[in-house]
């Protein structure tokens, strides 16, 4: 089944525990990759696993770990085929784990042994697993569409009938006519939006888009109920007729414009916050410092950031990273260190586990205004010092 933002956040919640979790990401898709299929990926990532795990295991954990990787195996034999464009898997038999997703293409190739699932690469790709609406709406009809950049399917096509035509008109006269049709129009968009409301309360979804005239877009608009209000993110303009392909890319070019004003006033608010050191702050050491104390309301970063660092397979929790750890254990609990080459998808997957947004900064243009504050930062949820 695809994946959805209530399993990511289901699988974040899961809590370090004593047996290993294996996690993998495999593309399935042929589409700009190398190998000739993913089932070659899957064995040198599973082979790749086994040879060099990571972290230390005990006996019992090492021989769970490894009729794991055999369970894997045997699954992609079977059932690989049955995927779209990638797969997500999570394995600890002994801890009562196995889940398998379907995901977008951008997560990548990855395969990491620990005591909680990875959900970096899911993090990263979130707007793209986001469900986003469409609705077509002319003054008499309308089609709605339910997806995200993966899986995208048309779920209803409506006609209304009784809105009359020109031919209709009889000795009316032009005016009092016109008013007849406005009031049907009216009634047709009540009718949709309450269908986009019932839609919604069967399956959530983050963003409306709509599709059609200026005016008609903007008469329907006005009927949507206050929760999808929120979600409306803007219009583009297109034929009832267009195929599912060109209302997808129409949408979804609609949401990026959105998602990248969306980042530009929290990179705006951060700036202006950590300037001031109010209810921000800015660079890796505050930023992992914020993160332990749970204090990341919204987290901004630019795309292409690395650094090297550890952080503890007990709790989870970042070293500080104005300093390199002394030693192989855990400044916070005294748990074993596991030291990375890039700190930075941990930091984000714990802010993400605290319930933080996280905005990945793509545009160079944003990238060039936090690159002099480190690349990244946070908004906070409460102030400096407050937290005593």
């Amino acid at each position: 089944m695809a994946i959805t933002r209530t399993d990511i956040e289901a699988l974040a919640s899961i809590q370090p525990q004593p047996w290993p979790v294996i996690s993998l990401y495999v593309q399935i898709a042929q589409e700009h990759v190398t190998d000739d299929h993913y089932s070659i990926r899957v064995k040198n990532l599973l082979k790749q696993l086994s040879d060099q795990p990571g972290i230390a295991l005990s006996h019992e954990q090492d021989a769970a770990f490894r009729e794991d990787l055999e369970r894997i195996r045997l699954f992609f034999r079977d059932h690989g085929d049955d995927y779209g464009d990638a797969v997500a898997l999570f394995c600890s038999s002994r801890a009562g784990i196995w889940h398998v997703y379907s995901v977008p293409r951008a997560v990548g190739n990855h395969a990491v042994v620990d005591f909680r699932p990875m959900i970096a690469p899911l993090v990263h790709a979130l707007d793209q697993i986001e469900p986003f609406c469409v609705c077509l709406i002319a003054r008499d009809r309308a089609r709605i569409f339910l997806g995200n950049v993966s899986e995208f399917r048309e779920v209803a096509v409506r006609l209304d009938q009784q809105v009359p035509g020109q031919h209709d008109q009889g000795g009316w006269a032009q005016a009092r006519f016109q008013r007849h049709i406005d009031e049907h129009a009216r009634q047709h968009f009540k009718t949709i939006a309450n269908v986009l409301f019932e839609l919604f309360n069967q399956e959530p979804f983050r963003f409306l888009v709509a599709g059609g005239t200026d005016e008609v877009v903007a008469a329907f608009v006005e009927t949507l109920h206050p929760y999808l209000s929120e979600r409306y993110v803007g219009h583009f303009n297109c034929e009832l007729d267009a195929s599912v392909k060109e209302i997808k890319e129409a949408a979804w070019g609609v949401v990026q414009d959105w998602l990248q004003r969306d980042k530009a006033r929290n990179l705006d608010l951060l700036l202006e916050e950590a300037l001031s050191q109010d209810m921000g702050v800015v660079g890796l050491p505050a930023v992992a410092d914020a993160i332990q104390m749970g204090n990341v309301l919204t987290l901004v970063l630019d795309d292409r950031l690395s650094a090297p660092g550890a952080y503890c397979l007990a709790c989870g929790a970042v070293q500080p990273l104005d300093q390199p750890p002394e030693d192989e254990h855990c400044v916070y609990c005294q748990g074993a260190l596991r030291k990375v080459a890039n700190i930075v998808p941990v930091l984000y997957a714990n802010a993400y586990r605290q319930s933080a947004s996280v905005l990945f900064l793509t545009e160079r243009e944003l990238q060039m205004r936090l690159e002099p504050h480190g690349g990244i930062g946070a908004l906070l949820r409460y102030r400096l010092g407050a937290e005593g």
